[in-house]
């Protein structure tokens, strides 16, 4: 029988640092709610009670509700009981491996000495579901496999990968007779822990590490998985690390070359964590206040962070006119540029284009945006961050055309087999096409938006190059709010197997995209791709199904953190948008059909043939 303790520890939240969203005081308010909200909680757990451990429940898709970041139960497991089997003891030490706070003394219990020594439980994790249990078959008569199968894996670096549905893994361990009692003399390479997949939120969240852009001017997050149990830690190690290879060239850190943790760990003390780190000493003002703004942006997500103060061997890093430790990125004057456009969604009847209702069922009355009239048979609309040009692909295919005013430009020839165009906020529009001739590699392309159309010169499309690129045509290539990345989804010249990369911009001279970092895929799991949409700096939205299912064509919401969930169906769906997030997704149908997003249901904004909203 599984024992569990309970601990109620109310937690101050502190969410995730995001592009203009620091707020100095968030813990403050944070930890009186978490007082104010105890006595719920404690009641909430103790009628949990054991059913808290290891149960899954369905979710409905619906409307997120984030409250405040409250400590899981403590879940804690016995040891071998005598006269184990093979068997008992692989699957206690699989159940052991899931105790909290990073407690394995149980789980090392059901190793040798040897074995324990050399188990590294900080390895790999695999998840698996509590609807199919693994199982143990013998091999020898001093060894035995387990298998299970897989929904998903956390690599030592902390990045999630969904699996395909029916993936198995095996593991093969030794055993040995030990005071007469079976134990695990021997565990493979690389195995970590083995969770069920109702563990995870128990023993791991998703945190974000934050870089650079080139220009200084933002932040841009990666998110990985780390194990709740000693956390600033964790994450001050990660942020010393050099940027994924994703985001190469495309962001800088201003942590020291070559840096780690003295003592390899963070003290956080009256909620002020002291990162001690080695390397050379930053002697340029900006560079010192930029490296407080990466590790403030990160270790306030620890619940007991308020503050860093950063040491290089001996010498504390100080700024001018700061006092420390550094408790937000207005202290340092970092502000970040508002990325928010100033346009409003428009929706296409026919030709007209006018202001997207914001009510349900009414479409009576259409406001004009005052964009010029768009042919029905120019498809896949656009529109600039500041609603002035809409861009959409041509009707034989074969070229893009720019409505501004009264007047229709054409994008001088650059490809064939054009995708949808997007723009972003840096005045340029992105387009995935297949080029001719010498440029039959380049399948994407910018434009630069910010000038007068009717300059060739200006206009021409400028080529992107990226070598996982070669041999695919791109659907579609959407850039993040602040506009160091990119995802792009591309299939195959003949339009089979869809997918969505995620990648760093790596710019040119005067700031015009020149090449992609290799790839992140995202949304492994999922085929039948259509359309792309950026809902935050660190999610997106796609119409998809998942691979190996029956299911009808849905919308996912898909993580920079490897995760993605279905919200509900819309089978004749042929784009998706948004107009506020994941709350205010926006899907159009075959039937012309606009429909937004209201829980966990879909309800109609009258009709319309495409949805455009101003880039951000």
């Amino acid at each position: 029988m599984t024992r569990t303790t309970h601990v109620c520890r109310p937690v101050p939240r502190v969410g995730p640092a995001r592009a203009g969203r620091f707020r100095a005081t968030a813990g403050t308010r944070s930890v009186r709610a978490g007082r104010a909200l105890l006595a719920t909680l404690l009641a909430a757990v103790v009628l949990t009670g054991c059913a808290s451990v290891g149960a899954h429940t369905p979710v409905e898709p619906g409307l997120e509700v984030r409250g405040a970041d409250v400590q899981p139960p403590r879940a804690l497991f016995p040891g071998p009981t005598k006269g184990a089997t093979q068997e008992q003891v692989i699957l206690g030490f699989v159940r052991a491996g899931a105790a909290s706070d990073g407690d394995y003394s149980t789980a090392r219990s059901y190793l040798t000495e040897d074995a324990a020594r050399t188990w590294v439980p900080e390895g790999e994790v695999v998840l698996y579901s509590t609807s199919a249990p693994p199982k143990v078959t013998p091999i020898k008569a001093d060894s035995a496999r387990l298998t299970a199968v897989v929904d998903s894996t956390i690599g030592p670096d902390g990045r999630f990968v969904g699996a395909r549905q029916g993936t198995t893994r095996s593991a093969d361990f030794g055993f040995a007779r030990i005071n007469d009692e079976w134990r695990i003399s021997s565990v493979p390479k690389g195995f970590g822990r083995w969770l069920t997949t109702s563990d995870l939120g128990r023993l791991l969240k998703p945190y974000d590490v934050h870089y650079l852009s080139r220009d200084g001017r933002s932040l841009v997050p990666d998110r990985l998985w780390f194990p709740r149990d000693h956390l600033a830690t964790r994450l001050a190690r990660a942020q010393l690390g050099a940027p994924p290879a994703y985001l190469a060239d495309a962001v800088t850190t201003a942590i020291p070359a070559g840096s780690r943790l003295i003592a390899d760990s963070v003290t956080v003390t009256d909620g002020v964590a002291e990162v001690e780190i080695t390397g050379s000493v930053p002697t340029d003002r900006t560079q010192r206040e930029n490296v407080y703004v990466q590790l403030v942006s990160t270790l306030v997500q620890d619940p007991s962070v308020q503050g860093v103060r950063v040491k290089v061997g001996d010498t504390t890093l100080e700024l001018p006119d700061v006092d420390l430790p550094v408790r937000s990125l207005e202290q340092v004057g970092f502000v970040e540029p508002d990325v928010s456009s100033t346009g409003r969604a428009v929706v296409r009847r026919r030709a007209a284009i006018s202001f997207l209702p914001t009510t349900f069922g009414s479409e009576e009355d259409p406001q004009p945006s005052g964009n010029v009239d768009v042919p029905h048979d120019f498809t896949s609309l656009a529109l600039s961050a500041d609603g002035e040009e809409i861009a959409a692909v041509d009707p034989d295919g074969k070229g893009i055309s720019r409505f501004r005013g009264v007047t229709r430009y054409e994008v001088p020839f650059f490809g064939t087999n054009v995708g949808r165009p997007s723009y972003d906020r840096t005045g340029r529009l992105w387009l995935g096409g297949t080029g001719l001739d010498e440029d039959s590699d380049i399948s994407l392309w910018t434009v630069d938006v910010s000038g007068d159309p009717s300059r060739e010169r200006l206009a021409t499309a400028q080529p992107v190059s990226a070598e996982w690129l070669a041999g695919r045509r791109v659907v579609e290539a959407k850039p993040s709010p602040e506009g160091d990345r990119v995802a792009v989804l591309h299939t195959a010249a003949n339009g089979s197997d869809p997918r969505i990369d995620l990648a760093g911009v790596a710019r040119g001279e005067g700031g015009v995209p020149a090449r992609l970092a290799p790839p992140l895929r995202l949304g492994a799991t999922l085929t039948a791709l259509k359309d792309l949409v950026w809902l935050s700096d660190l999610s997106l939205a796609a119409l998809g199904q998942r691979v190996g299912t029956n299911e009808k064509l849905r919308p996912y919401v898909i993580s920079v953190d490897g995760q993605d969930q279905p919200l509900a169906e819309t089978p004749d769906a042929v784009a998706i948008t948004t107009v506020g997030g994941e709350r205010d997704i926006i899907v159009t149908t075959s039937d012309q059909r606009v429909l937004s997003r209201a829980g966990g249901q879909w309800l109609s904004l009258g009709t319309g043939s495409d949805v455009a909203v101003p880039a951000h």
